[in-house]
């Protein structure tokens, strides 16, 4: 084969490797970097359901079993892509509470999300499951940014911020930690408020008082407070909660993850709620094996960003140039006579 041809051949396959690294380069890799279509993850988590009113008890008035206390609990969490289009995805989070005894509660929720920015939008699907939200819903993106975002609390149906408060390690890996915290703030989420009594009488109330551990003051302010109430007293409730977030911030794989919560019965005095006692308190943490799985999948995640975004695109682009800058010095070289 002559020089020329040979050069031709060349600048041939060079400008092809030119085209595909581009490609890859502007095609493939942002289209990898996204929430993927496959997910099916699952997490666990323990701690202790430190107080729960038992409806039960309640409905009964058994006022002497009316509270679960210091439950030692575990919670499996999975996360599905159930479909995807284009850059949508249509995913559940489902959650169940368990005590030595079976499940305590349990959570099914379905979000349809952005899958670059992991932030809520409009149902594109005719699933009527999918709830309405704002701001980050099942994690964080790919590329996660040392900045404040977006989250949402789902039981006042409001969104709340995720503050970045610095750098840490989990499991060998650098990741930027996340706080979000508030309340007391009061509960209308309709699914939540139905795990508790809108309204009890008086005489139930006074009863309960010796339950619930009050504090005198809070005692004498109730003894006060209720005469000038109806009979039965509506209730409302408030939440407060704190939560951790340790985020891989190349893949946005949440590592690991834990969260205190309070729910607390109140009433309502003029255009106060004032929150009286807590009726639910559960604060939990991912559990050592779990932040392990965590880890090897922002580990695994970040690989093949790392491979499939800049050293496959930029190889073939590296390889192309120099394939084609030698393909043209062949075809400028003179002919044998």
């Amino acid at each position: 084969m002559s020089g020329r041809a040979t050069g031709v051949i060349m600048v041939a396959a060079g400008v092809v490797a030119l085209v595909v690294g581009l490609i890859v380069l502007f095609v493939v890799v942002p289209a990898r970097a996204q929430f993927p279509d496959d997910v099916d993850r699952m997490r666990f988590y323990e701690g202790d359901l430190a107080l729960m009113l038992d409806a039960e008890a309640l409905a009964a008035m058994d006022l002497a079993n009316v509270f679960m206390r210091d439950v030692p609990v575990t919670i499996d969490r999975s996360i599905e892509t159930i479909e995807v289009d284009g850059g949508k995805a249509l995913v559940s989070d489902e959650s169940v509470v368990n005590g030595p005894n079976g499940p305590i509660l349990g959570s099914a929720d379905v979000y349809a999300i952005d899958r670059k920015t992991m932030e809520s939008i409009d149902n594109f699907t005719d699933d009527d499951r999918v709830i309405d939200r704002d701001g980050l819903v099942v994690g964080f993106p790919i590329g996660t940014e040392a900045k404040d975002y977006t989250g949402f609390n789902g039981d006042t149906l409001e969104p709340n911020t995720i503050s970045f408060v610095g750098e840490d390690e989990r499991e060998g890996l650098d990741t930027y930690t996340f706080t979000a915290a508030s309340g007391p703030d009061v509960i209308t989420d309709p699914e939540l408020l139905a795990l508790f009594p809108s309204e009890l009488p008086k005489a139930v109330i006074e009863g309960l008082i010796p339950a619930l551990d009050l504090p005198a003051e809070t005692v004498a302010g109730l003894a006060e407070v209720l005469p000038a109430l109806p009979d039965p007293v509506p209730l409302a409730y408030t939440y407060s909660y704190e939560t951790n977030y340790w985020v891989e911030p190349d893949s946005g794989v949440l590592v690991d993850y834990d969260k205190l919560e309070s729910r607390s019965v109140a009433v309502t005095v003029g255009d106060q709620t004032l929150p009286v006692a807590e009726v639910m308190r559960l604060q939990y943490a991912q559990t050592a094996a779990s932040v392990a799985d965590a880890a090897d999948d922002a580990t695994d995640a970040r690989n093949d960003l790392f491979w499939q975004g800049t050293v496959l695109p930029y190889a073939l682009l590296a390889g192309g140039a120099v394939v084609l800058i030698l393909g043209f010095i062949l075809l400028r070289r003179p002919s044998a006579p």
